[in-house]
């Protein structure tokens, strides 16, 4: 992940640690990491660039 994505992977874990918690769910045991892992692959970029230029 780069910086920007670790940031928002961090806002979005402090926004649910509460509701989580109260539901009973460890934080340290959600795979949101994974989920948000696919953003990284350039692929997924590589239209966005193109309407960048």
């Amino acid at each position: 992940m780069n910086n920007h994505q670790n940031a928002i992977f961090h806002q979005i874990t402090n926004f649910l640690k509460t509701p989580l918690a109260l539901l009973g769910v460890d934080l340290k045991n959600f795979q949101f990491n994974k989920i948000c892992h696919f953003a990284n692959h350039p692929y997924l970029c590589k239209g966005l660039m193109l309407f960048k230029k």
